[in-house]
């Protein structure tokens, strides 16, 4: 052994040093991830847009925490007290974060409504604070203290709950997820190396990247905002180990490859550096750039990944400072006990299959075909965003979404927010019918059970409101007066009764005028009965006129209720038209009722008259029979006036039934008003309402202080985490558009926000930062391919042979996860990773296959070049594959959902690029091109004559 390189063993001591100054410096990594691992969305998007305007016009909008309490045999009232006591006494902060608002469903009847379930076993409560996502962790303790009610089962959840309660889950997957991925990989190194020393030369590497790496990357998250997520710690875990293995297996498998060649040791490191330090290095740089790649996404969470480029650049510095320290030191002991010694291991697998795919092209393809075409049409990229599912039922904050979803509704967790923002103030009656028309409007959508706003605070339009509850009213009114009309024409009806009876009492008198003149001695006595029967029948008259008066004063009285109602804003104006000519009847009735009034003055006149010349009968014999006469002649006109006032009363009484008639027929209408129920009722708010506070606590709950903007709880009928709510969101969007169309509020500014609305939003993200990724990736790996390869040719169908390889173990997943295990879909997040992982390290296992034919092209035929390199480097592929599947499935304890799906689709994608793609693919795509592989350079320059077969 030289001296000289005696160095290299300070390397590793360096390294420990700065490992250790690193790690003492740099802060708690979990507590990270905790404190900033949850995403964030642009402020561009429509989420976002509807938070900032609450901010803007509502002040602070903060997180909202859902408290549920339950008990199974219903809460009773002593358990509402204590519940209603814990919450009076939460103030108005905890630990110096602000209390925005408690809502509770001791407030008002009308909150109870929708707070406590049916059965009234639950009772939930909304506490809404001034705080980001990002102290939830920081605080979460201490509200859970500050909502706690003793002998009362309470789950605390919402958005953020339970998006702190996934980190929680994958940080306590973590720990498991390391140790089952230092077992496996012992195993199978201890397996593929058959020793003792050589399967701790990558554990210690890839601990000492590892160690490194989190140091730096938890530096970068505290000093410069580094992009981090549950996601960060599992992947730089699953693939510092995973392609760590793989590098240090073909360094390893290459440096007993060259001891049997040269046993000086230091020859053998240069030669293994100087024959795969650029296959590693070439391999590691598309790695790198497919995780960098991640950082010129625009979502956060995609973002956090771009920590593992970091890790792979630690892991290129330590494959030169670990590796060649063990190889020196150890020699070819690095491989004892092994039999074989420092033999090369062939792959008599990938022998047979690179011979069948060389040899049989044809049949390769057909394998292929049956193989591959069935997974793409298979493939249905059905993708879910619902949260839930990533942790399951274990946690508190899953139970309570499920317990709210059993006794309100599956939509009444995470109701869509609708936020409509107006230059004129929403607390005015030409405003109040546009609230009612959407919210009519959005309410008509199957998918929705309920919408509350300031027209329907509880979900239902206020029933005072209504054109049919308005016309019920009036109806009752019209009734009454139908019932004093009733009265009225009773009256009428009696006073012409009584003037029949006194007409003929003048005719008995008349009769006895005619006696008078037939004798003096008869004259006295029947002047005398005469006298006494004109004044009874001038008093009776006179009673008569004051009962007309005090008739024709209260068909005034009516006849100015009527013509105010008739003109007042709350009755349609079609009603109105109608009454107006019972008005006029009623004025007629009046009018004639006056004149009989005159009538029976005069008749009274007329009466005293003759009671007064009765009384100068006595004067003179002389006198008596002119005076007779002109009493005869005067009985004969009011026997003829009272047969007019009956024929009077007669026509009054007519005319009130008339309008008694009138009046039937407007409130049939008002009753049919009043009865209906569907889309085009009406809607209708008195000035009154508005005038006398009756609307304030509404406005207060639905609309700003400066009341320009208002909001509309949009309550969904289907899971709000489905695709089907994400699609609602659209459909909200066109009801509103078709409501104002054409109106003065044609373009108003709105935004939706809300659980689906973020769902959407994030599906948006999503598809253009994958779409983006994946260009600048497979345009980075094309590059390095082309530079490595000296060839466009090769590149493409190795990329093409990366994506379907991606296609067929996103269809795996799908039918694991979605038709076996029962799941509503991928996890949303799951193809992004799944794409860049299976890019960046399956290009690896074509750089090992594709850099060994490079060296034996230049002294064999190219299908005999091949078929060696194949069955030289299969099993450092076939290994390497199975120790990073192995890592991806040791992911699997995480007990997130995502991370399960992505270590499923990353395992079986690394198992079918090793087993099926690399060996028959590959091959059979290069013994297609044979010399053209090479296009538009030229074949690597051969060291003998030999011409391909």
């Amino acid at each position: 052994m030289s001296g000289k390189f005696r160095w290299i063993y300070l390397l590793p001591i360096i390294w420990i040093i700065i490992g250790v100054g690193l790690y003492i410096s740099s802060p708690d990594m979990d507590q990270l991830v905790r404190e900033h691992g949850q995403f964030t969305i642009s402020e561009e998007y429509p989420s976002q847009v509807t938070e900032k305007l609450l901010e803007e016009h509502k002040g602070a909008t903060g997180e909202s925490i859902l408290v549920v309490y339950y008990d199974e045999e219903g809460l009773s009232e002593n358990q509402k007290g204590s519940i209603e006591n814990k919450l009076s006494k939460i103030g108005s902060d905890i630990e110096s974060y602000p209390i925005i608002d408690i809502v509770s469903p001791f407030e008002s009847s009308e909150q109870a409504e929708f707070l406590i379930s049916e059965d009234e076993t639950t009772l939930m409560s909304i506490v809404s604070m001034d705080i980001s996502i990002n102290d939830i962790p920081l605080v979460r303790d201490d509200i859970e203290e500050a909502v706690a009610v003793d002998d009362v089962q309470h789950y605390m959840t919402g958005s953020s709950i339970i998006e702190d309660d996934v980190i929680i889950s994958s940080e306590e997957g973590l720990a498991a997820t390391e140790i089952i991925t230092v077992i496996f990989v012992v195993i199978i190194l201890f397996f593929v190396f058959r020793s003792l020393a050589a399967p701790f030369v990558p554990l210690i590497t890839v601990g000492a990247t590892y160690f490194v790496t989190i140091s730096i990357v938890s530096l970068l998250i505290d000093n410069f905002q580094f992009p981090v997520s549950n996601f960060t710690q599992i992947f730089i875990v699953a693939i510092l180990f995973g392609i760590g293995t793989d590098y240090c297996i073909l360094l390893l498998n290459r440096f007993k490859e060259e001891l049997a060649k040269e046993p000086d040791r230091v020859k053998a490191i240069k030669n293994t550096y100087k024959a795969v330090g650029v296959t590693v290095i070439s391999s590691a740089l598309t790695g790198f750039i497919g995780f960098a790649a991640i950082g010129m996404a625009e979502f956060d969470l995609y973002q956090s990944a771009v920590g593992v480029a970091i890790g792979i650049v630690i892991l290129v510095i330590a494959l030169w400072v670990w590796v060649p320290c063990a190889m020196l030191l150890l020699g070819d002991k690095l491989f004892w006990p092994s039999k074989q010694g420092v033999e090369m291991t062939q792959s008599r697998l990938w022998n047979r299959l690179g011979k069948f795919s060389v040899y049989k092209p044809g049949w390769t393809l057909v394998i292929l075909a049956l193989l591959l075409i069935p997974s793409a049409l298979l493939y249905e990229q059905k993708l879910t965003y619902d949260s839930l599912d990533e942790i399951g039922n274990d946690f508190d904050s899953v139970q309570g979404i499920d317990l709210v979803a059993e006794k309100f509704g599956e939509g009444h967790s995470f109701p869509i927010e609708v936020v409509m923002l107006n230059d004129q103030r929403w607390d005015q009656q030409s405003m109040l019918p546009y609230v009612e028309l959407i919210s009519n409007e959005i309410a008509k959508l199957d998918e929705v059970a309920e919408v509350r706003s300031a027209t329907r605070p509880e979900g239902t339009i206020i029933e005072d409101f209504r054109v049919p509850s308005i016309a019920g009213e009036l109806f009752d009114g019209l009734e009454e007066m139908d019932e004093g009309l009733v009265e009225i024409h009773d009256a009428l009806i009696e006073i012409r009764d009584d003037i029949q009876s006194q007409d003929t009492d003048l005719s008995e008198a008349s009769t006895g005028t005619q006696d008078l003149v037939e004798g003096t001695q008869e004259l006295q006595t029947g002047n005398n009965q005469l006298a006494e029967s004109v004044s009874d029948t001038a008093q009776a008259t006179e009673e008569s006129a004051s009962g007309l008066n005090q008739l024709q004063s209260s068909l005034s009285e009516l006849q100015g209720q009527l013509d105010q109602f008739s003109q007042s804003e709350a009755v349609p104006v079609a009603i109105g038209e109608q009454l107006a000519p019972f008005s006029g009847g009623m004025n007629e009735v009046a009018s004639g009722i006056t004149n009989v009034e005159g009538g029976l003055r005069e008749l009274s006149e007329a009466q005293q008259t003759i009671s007064n010349e009765m009384n100068s009968i006595g004067t003179g014999l002389s006198e008596m029979e002119q005076g007779q006469q002109e009493i005869t002649d005067a009985f004969d006109d009011i026997q003829g006036g009272y047969v007019e006032l009956a024929n009077a009363m007669d026509e009054l009484a007519e005319g009130v039934a008339d309008i008694e008639d009138g009046l039937a027929d407007v409130m049939d209408i008002l009753d049919e008003l009043s009865t209906q129920s569907q889309p085009l009722e009406g809607f209708f708010v008195p000035q009154t309402a508005f005038d006398d506070g009756e609307l304030d606590e509404i406005w207060d709950m639905f609309t700003s202080p400066n009341r320009k903007l208002t909001t509309f709880d949009v309550v969904l009928a289907i899971n709000p985490y489905s695709n089907e709510a994400m699609a609602v969101v659209s459909d909200i969007e066109r009801q509103i558009d078709n409501a104002l169309k054409g109106t003065e509020l044609e373009d108003i500014t709105y935004s939706l926000g809300g659980l689906a609305v973020v769902n959407q939003d994030l599906k948006t993200i999503s598809d253009e930062d994958f779409n983006r990724t994946a260009i600048i990736m497979l345009t980075g790996i094309f590059i390095v391919l082309v530079v490595l390869l000296k060839s466009l040719v090769m590149p493409v169908y190795i990329i093409a042979s990366l994506i379907l390889t991606y296609i067929a173990s996103m269809a795996f997943t799908e039918l694991i996860f979605i038709h076996i295990l029962g799941y509503s879909g991928i996890s949303w997040a799951v193809p992004f990773f799944g794409f860049v992982m299976l890019m960046a390290l399956g290009v690896d296992y074509s750089i090992f296959l594709m850099g060994r034919f490079g060296e034996n092209v230049r002294v064999m035929p190219i299908k005999e070049a091949l078929v060696s390199s194949m069955t030289q480097i299969g099993t450092v592929v076939l290994s390497a594959a199975i120790i990073l599947a192995g890592t991806f499935g040791a992911m699997m304890p995480s007990g997130v959902l995502s991370l399960l799906q992505i270590g499923t689709l990353v395992l079986t994608g690394l198992l079918i690029y090793a087993v099926i793609m690399l060996p028959l693919f590959i091959p059979m795509m290069v013994t297609m091109f044979g010399e053209k592989n090479w296009l538009p350079f030229k074949r690597p320059e051969r060291e003998d004559s030999e011409i391909d077969r």
